[in-house]
């Protein structure tokens, strides 16, 4: 089951991240469809959603998360 509000949470922190706004980032967003996130902007991602949930992420773990149903996964495993 998808947690909409987790969901929400976390396309905000990458709409931020990105500069966009949030309408404009696609549902099936992933680093392979979306030109914007780089390599520093995954870093800079995973910084921003480790403080927002007050996590700190394996390199595992970061390297898995390469789109938004894997972020999802991953915090879910964490008890978020």
């Amino acid at each position: 089951m998808i947690d909409t509000h987790l969901k929400e949470q976390v396309r905000e922190i990458m709409a931020n991240t990105f500069g966009v706004d949030e309408n404009e980032l696609p549902d099936d967003l992933s680093q392979e469809n979306y030109s914007r996130w780089t390599s520093l902007y995954q870093m800079t991602i995973m910084a921003s959603l480790e403080d927002h949930f007050n996590l700190i992420f394996s390199m595992d773990e970061m390297l898995a998360m390469t789109n938004l149903p894997k972020i999802l996964d991953v915090l879910k495993k964490r008890g978020v």
